[in-house]
């Protein structure tokens, strides 16, 4: 289930930015079609339009939707980064301001503390 999510979201991804070229193609496969029956000026004589129209307004129609789906990715991001403002994250490892280093002494050698580190203990 997971797997078909996350092949539909790529495919999602990488087809909106063909959406342009997909209109175009309906357009000259449907040329007659809508030069006959969508095309609003099919009542004017003489008028060589043949539904480029439509055209326009179907390319106008993907033009807003794609600047509406930019404002929408700009506001999730914007709600992102907001919470990740928000989050304060501890030091990993807590800063030490005398100058030597505890953890790492240059040099000396320190055995691991076998209390904490030792081979497994089987029940017998």
């Amino acid at each position: 289930m997971n797997r078909l999510a996350v092949i539909v979201c790529v495919v999602c991804m990488l087809v909106q930015p063909l959406s342009k070229q997909g209109i175009y193609l309906v357009y000259q496969l449907n040329k007659d079609y809508i030069a006959r029956e969508l095309c609003e000026q099919k009542a004017i004589p003489g008028s060589e339009c043949q539904g480029k129209c439509h055209l326009r307004k179907e390319l106008k129609k993907d033009a807003e939707r794609e600047k509406q789906s930019q404002r929408q990715q700009q506001t999730a991001v914007d709600m992102i980064a907001h919470r990740a403002e928000s989050v304060v994250l501890a030091a990993a490892i807590p800063e030490n301001d005398s100058g030597d280093c505890p953890t790492y002494q240059a040099g000396r050698y320190t055995s691991p503390d076998h209390a904490f580190f030792h081979p497994p203990q089987f029940i017998s």
